[in-house]
Order: C-alpha cells, then structure tokens, then sequence
C-alpha cells in the first residue's frame, strides 16, 4: 500500500494533479491524503469543498476498492504542513500542481512547489496546469554526472523502466564542453551499471542556456516525464526555477519527478 500526499486549494491546479494522480497509480494501492493548509485567520470551512472534490473524483473516475481517500486540515506554514504529514503518515510520494498552491506563474514551478522541492525529502511529482496522463514511453534524465547517485535514489527510476516499453534517456548539457573530467566519467559508469540490461541512451548536447536545450530535447524525443535527482541544484536552478517561461512550452505539458535520498 503506498500513501501518497496530495496537497490542495481545491483550484483547478490542484485537481489536474490529483486527476492525474488517479490516473497514474490506478493499478496500485494507494492511501491518498488530500492536504489542505490553512493560516490561523482564514475561519472557512472547508469541509463542503472537501465534500464537493470527493464527488468530483467519484464522478469522474472508476470506484477502485484499492484507493482510499483522507481528508486533512492543517493550520500551519505550508511546508511544515507537508513535511509533518510526510513524517507521520509515512508519505511515499507528493504529487502536486506545478503552481504549488494558490500563487502566480512567475516561474516553471510556483513558491509553493519550489519550497517543497528544497525542504521536504520526498519523492515529489510536479503536475504542470496542462499535463494529461499517458503512460511514460519517453523519460528524460538530465545530469551533470557530478554527484554520485545511489541505488536507493534511483529506485524510482528502476520501477519506471520495469515497463519494457519506457526509455530513459539521461541528457547532460554543457555550456563549453561535452567532455567529462574523471570524477563525471566515474559517476556515469555507476550509472550504467545501475541500468545494466534496461533500455537507455546517453545524450550529450552543449548550449549556453539549458532550458532552451531541455526545451529542443523534450520535443525532439517526444518525452512526456522529466526525472532529476534533487540534490543536482545546478540543473533545478536553470530548468525549474527560472522566469522566462513565454520561451518555453515544456513546463506546461511535461511533468517532473524529483528524487530525494
């Protein structure tokens, strides 16, 4: 049985997640936490909106006896909210808008959802507002190869690719240069290792501006999910975390899976 944290403001961001949550794990047994956060001001009741998605999820997808729902209120910092609820219901993965919750499309990923990303160590699936579930054929896996990553990181990688169907295709990018130093080289040859048998390929592009070749990658390769370790802090600054969003169109289509140690 897998928990799975599904933050909410009950806006049509967070349903396009929690949808394709429900699409995604439809196979698997889940305990689903529908989280939402309130301050200590707000004096709304929230339980006639809980009632309205719980009737909007039964409406809109098949009954699975394996699925069950549970509603929590927290009064507290977003953050501290998810990662006590991570703690104690023992969270296997979040999965939510990229918009984090109700804030601006400044950046690929709103504060919300950035916060979650650098503070709570989970596994974190960034659902973006125009995303719709396919089964993952195309996995992009960008990486500097400068930090080594250990098998349990991965081991989401390693159910993914269990679909004899999915390819992970691992992208480094450089601004000068293709070629590795020896530290890269060691790190890339534990990579291969770890996917001995499984179907990859390495891709090696330069380009000053790492979105833009994120961008020609994703749709030159069809990719429909991006996968990044979150301790690679350099990639996340310059795919996720930048503004110029007009120039860009795989934040909006294209979801990311963030792996914590």
């Amino acid at each position: 049985m897998k928990n799975i944290l599904l933050p909410t403001d009950f806006s049509q961001n967070s349903w396009n997640a929690i949808a394709y949550a429900l699409q995604f794990l439809e196979h698997t047994a889940c305990n689903f936490y529908l989280l939402h956060v309130v301050n200590d001001a707000d004096t709304t009741d929230v339980s006639s909106y809980f009632s309205e998605l719980c009737t909007q999820i039964s409406t809109s997808f098949l009954k699975q006896q394996h699925h069950h729902f549970f509603s929590i209120v927290r009064h507290c910092s977003f953050v501290e909210s998810v990662r006590d609820e991570v703690a104690d219901k023992k969270i296997d993965m979040i999965i939510m808008g990229a918009k984090g919750v109700s804030n601006t499309q400044a950046h690929v990923v709103g504060h919300y959802a950035e916060n979650v990303i650098t503070k709570v160590k989970c596994k974190l699936l960034i659902i973006p507002e125009n995303a719709t579930y396919k089964v993952f054929d195309e996995v992009a896996f960008p990486t500097d190869f400068t930090l080594a990553t250990d098998i349990q990181t991965l081991a989401p990688i390693d159910t993914i690719l269990n679909d004899k169907t999915t390819s992970l295709r691992i992208l480094h990018i450089n601004k000068v240069t293709n070629e590795l130093n020896q530290h890269q080289q060691a790190n890339k040859a534990l990579l291969e290792d770890f996917l001995d048998g499984r179907e990859y390929s390495f891709h090696f592009l330069s380009n000053t501006h790492v979105e833009t070749a994120v961008e020609n990658f994703t749709e030159r390769k069809d990719i429909n999910l991006i996968i990044m370790a979150a301790k690679n802090l350099n990639y996340f600054k310059q795919i996720l975390f930048h503004s110029n969003v007009d120039h860009i169109s795989y934040h909006r289509k294209i979801p990311f899976l963030i792996l914590h140690e």
